[in-house]
């Protein structure tokens, strides 16, 4: 029979896990496991492997999981959409709605929307930061310390669920008045990296560290960069982020982001068929402005022109059906093609699948 057995590390027990295993050694995680419990079991006993084979099963999500994906993130942006519509609306009234009181409609929304049975609650501490704010990454509002939300300045807001069919992570930054040239030269790079990242074509395999630059690029091209991964793998009602694979690596210099076995292991992991993995480049001025666009993708079969080669092409799934931001889009810096997708992408995916849930069923007005 399997078991799971959970423990602190400090009750780890060397004798006791190898008796637990049935004698035939123990398995340990280099990149998680500490060195003092590796060297509490003998040599014959220790097994040392890059990532668990748990967490290589939990990564590639089947049929079932992806369609309960799909559901959630449907879910997810129509209550996201419902939620901008009103922030805008109370701003445009001249209400005071804080960061905090922003974030707590948002769970509000989710409960009354999906019910106790789907909504299980947020997959973390929702991001909401305006203005100054938005240029802390790990931002936290609280109703003691927090700003307000003005129309005059950048909001972003990063935010997920988790629901009985799936785990979202979304973050769209928008600004309700007149932004700045360099705030919207600034997103629209972002959003050229998010783009290209969701457009990609690439043979299984290809490691996360080589779909990094893809969403910097634009980025690079201006001078700007932002200092964490692209993206974390994520499970389906568990972990908010989870292994063995991440996008990322163009923050520093290979010399430093490359030189923990956990970074390799995080960044030269192979992009699988099924991986859910989120999209999210940024960029953030200290002190002025931040902005971020995430949105969450899987990994699918591509057809192409030629299918070259021994290893079947992915491209990635787009699961988040949530706008952009018009205010903030500079469209002379966008090409043609980034312009057409994502023309596209509002009205054949965020149109045609949120706007009937949200006509049927406002919740600007609905009981808790």
């Amino acid at each position: 029979s399997t078991r799971t057995s959970l423990a602190s590390y400090s009750e780890f027990d060397a004798d006791a896990c190898a008796a637990a295993c049935g004698g035939g050694g123990a398995t340990l995680e280099r990149g998680t496991a500490t060195l003092a419990m590796a060297a509490a079991l003998p040599a014959a006993s220790r097994r040392l492997v890059d990532c668990s084979p748990v967490e290589v099963f939990k990564a590639k999500k089947n049929d079932v999981e992806i369609a309960g994906l799909r559901a959630a993130g449907r879910r997810d942006c129509a209550v996201l959409a419902g939620f901008f519509a009103w922030l805008e609306d109370r701003l445009d009234r001249g209400q005071n709605v804080t960061e905090a009181a922003a974030a707590d409609e948002i769970a509000r929304r989710r409960r009354v929307f999906a019910g106790p049975d789907v909504y299980r609650g947020d997959s973390f501490d929702t991001i909401s930061s305006a203005g100054a704010n938005a240029s802390v990454i790990h931002y936290c509002a609280t109703h003691e310390k927090c700003a307000s939300i003005s129309k005059d300045e950048v909001y972003l807001c990063d935010t997920g669920a988790q629901y009985a069919d799936g785990t979202t992570d979304i973050t769209r930054t928008t600004h309700f008045g007149e932004p700045t040239a360099d705030e919207r030269r600034c997103y629209t790079r972002v959003l050229q990296g998010h783009v290209a990242l969701a457009r990609a074509t690439f043979p299984e395999g290809t490691p996360g560290i080589m779909l990094d630059t893809l969403a910097r690029a634009p980025l690079w091209k201006d001078g700007l960069n932002y200092l964490h991964g692209t993206g974390h793998g994520m499970g389906s009602l568990l972990n908010v982020h989870e292994g063995p694979f991440s996008i990322g690596g163009g923050a520093v210099a290979a010399d430093s982001g490359l030189a923990s076995a956990a970074a390799k292991l995080k960044y030269l992991a192979e992009m699988r068929e099924g991986y859910y993995v989120s999209d999210e480049p940024g960029f953030y001025l200290d002190g002025k402005f931040g902005f971020r666009i995430e949105s969450d993708i899987v990994a699918v079969r591509a057809k192409t022109r030629y299918d070259f080669g021994s290893r079947n092409w992915l491209r990635f799934e787009y699961l988040t059906p949530l706008p952009f931001s018009r205010a903030l889009a500079d469209l002379s810096v966008l090409d043609a093609d980034e312009a057409a997708w994502i023309d596209e992408f509002h009205a054949s995916t965020c149109w045609a699948q949120v706007a009937p849930t949200l006509v049927a069923a406002s919740m600007d007005d609905a009981a808790d």
